[in-house]
């Protein structure tokens, strides 16, 4: 690394990224809108620089986040310092960007109630967790929390998960029916659009619920994808406009059903789809009452709200779509995320006779 590095804006927080020995690190740090975090994080920036430069690094970079935490000066060799505890660690993670997944973890961390000082007690607690019937998925997600805040303890532990079955996305004719459900309810019909936008786009139902009016052109058939109205701290009624997960702008092109709607729409605020009393849309809510009655009264078997995305892209690619063509339009930089979790089978395989 030869060149300073910034302080950039990462959502709320403030994020220094750098590369040395080829690897790539980052450190996230306070709230952007507070001057001090940002001149602290830069002060640190310009220690890590120095280290670099001094043959001096901390690869752990526990260094730098004491120091950041006030524990010890940072002219004090890394070998002398106390690495903060896990616990402390994680508490100042949620406070930069709450996160549904390290909430439960530090809940599960202040019901262990035990020291973890060393890969020994990083391990039992691991198992601890696995003992109390937790998924394996969610114990991985756990695991992978713990190693980006304490990598020299938890970086050795693997977690075993078996392959998941691949999505099973709506079928068209099964489309066709929840869309005419919903248009034919009386108490639900105020959300067959959003539904409809959400099979024909592939959004995540967050862009969906935050797409303005601004977002959209009619005249060029293009959706424009690139902040969610985001749960905050875990609220679905009270959102927080974000960029969104991958931080990734993108364009997505309007098919000639969602134009045709979105034409026919009245204009009503900024936001395209509301609630029927002019709210935010909660989605929690409407996928426990209408999405959830709509499928059983149609005889359709259960899958949650977000399957549309699935969908969508397993009809994609039954199309003829190329995988990285579809990767795109759902925002992923990687098309092994495609294929892991969105691809799955909208129509059987004909079979040669042999």
């Amino acid at each position: 690394m030869t060149k300073s590095l910034k302080v950039r804006q990462n959502n709320q927080s403030c994020l220094l990224r750098w590369r040395y020995v080829d690897q790539h690190y980052s450190l996230t740090w306070g709230r952007w809108n507070n001057p001090s975090d940002r001149a602290k994080l830069d002060l640190c920036g310009k220690i890590i620089s120095q280290d670099c430069l001094a043959d001096n690094f901390d690869f752990s970079l526990d260094k730098y986040r004491c120091w950041l935490l006030g524990i010890v000066p940072p002219t004090q060799p890394s070998t002398n310092i106390k690495s903060p505890p896990v616990l402390e660690l994680l508490k100042k993670r949620i406070e930069e960007n709450y996160n549904a997944a390290d909430q439960s973890l530090l809940k599960l961390l202040e019901s262990y109630n035990l020291p973890i000082r060393n890969q020994a007690e990083a391990k039992k607690f691991i198992k601890w967790i696995e003992d109390r019937n937790v998924k394996s998925t969610t114990t991985k997600r756990y695991l992978a929390i713990l190693q980006v805040i304490r990598k020299d303890l938890f970086e050795g532990i693997k977690i075993k998960v078996a392959e998941r079955p691949k999505p099973k996305p709506f079928t068209k004719e099964e489309i066709h029916s929840i869309l005419n459900g919903l248009r034919e309810s009386p108490l639900y019909h105020y959300y067959h659009d959003f539904v409809l936008f959400l099979f024909n786009t592939g959004c995540r139902t967050s862009e969906a619920i935050g797409i303005r009016w601004q977002d959209v052109d009619l005249i060029k058939k293009e959706i424009h994808i690139y902040e969610t109205l985001s749960r905050n701290r875990g609220s679905t009624a009270n959102r927080i406009r974000k960029s969104t997960k991958t931080s990734k702008y993108r364009i997505v092109p309007m098919n000639e059903t969602v134009h045709q709607m979105l034409s026919a729409r009245i204009r009503k605020g900024e936001l395209i789809f509301l609630s029927p009393k002019g709210k935010v849309i909660d989605d929690h809510t409407f996928s426990q009452r209408g999405w959830k009655f709509t499928l059983q009264a149609l005889g359709i078997e259960h899958r949650n709200l977000y399957r549309t995305r699935a969908s969508f892209a397993s009809h994609c690619a039954a199309s003829g779509m190329p995988a990285h063509e579809i990767a795109n339009l759902l925002g992923h930089s990687k098309v092994d995320t495609l294929y892991n979790y969105y691809l799955g089978q909208v129509k059987k395989p004909i079979l040669p006779e042999l």
